[in-house]
């Protein structure tokens, strides 16, 4: 580790970010693997042409709930996020856990004050049980096949938003 001591500050800080940045893509690559939904997410779909669209399609999708402290500060990085991708080759879909007291309208409400610009589909528990969602926010990276290559839960930086979606397009 002597050439670590050697090594400039900046180049450190460089080495470092990079490290966690890897780091945090194999766990991501990882997590992925234990995902294998029975239920595909073109069952949330209101009509047939679109679930349609979403086939044969590397997909982006964001599971979060309203109550979800994180998804709310996340709202606002995510649609920046969004800017990044290319939504007619990559669909990007959130799925909204189902709210005990939530209504439609309290939904919308929701939607509007939190500038929510992405398309909200309703999940349903059996649908969380089954994709293996255990916390929020959670997104799942599918390839064109609908196997699940990342997952993460927390926050994405941009850049590993934008990296983990263009993998998928290759995987």
């Amino acid at each position: 580790m002597i050439f670590w001591k050697n090594w400039p500050y900046r180049l450190k800080v460089v080495s470092a970010f990079f490290i966690f940045f890897v780091a945090t893509l194999v766990f991501g690559f990882f997590k992925g693997r234990g995902f294998d939904p029975r239920i595909p997410i073109e069952t949330l779909a209101e009509t047939p042409a679109e679930a349609i669209s979403w086939e044969k399609k590397p997909k982006v999708i964001y599971f979060w709930a309203t109550w979800c402290t994180v998804c709310k500060g996340y709202s606002y990085i995510l649609n920046s996020n969004l800017n990044l991708l290319n939504q007619d080759k990559i669909p990007f879909l959130s799925v909204v856990a189902p709210d005990e007291e939530g209504s439609p309208d309290a939904l919308q409400k929701y939607i509007q004050e939190h500038d929510i610009k992405y398309p909200v589909l309703k999940g349903n528990y059996q649908l969380l049980r089954d994709w293996g969602i255990s916390a929020f926010p959670t997104t799942v990276f599918l390839n064109a096949k609908g196997e699940v290559v990342f997952a993460d839960t927390g926050i994405i930086s941009p850049l590993s938003f934008w990296l983990r979606s263009f993998l998928t397009t290759l995987f």
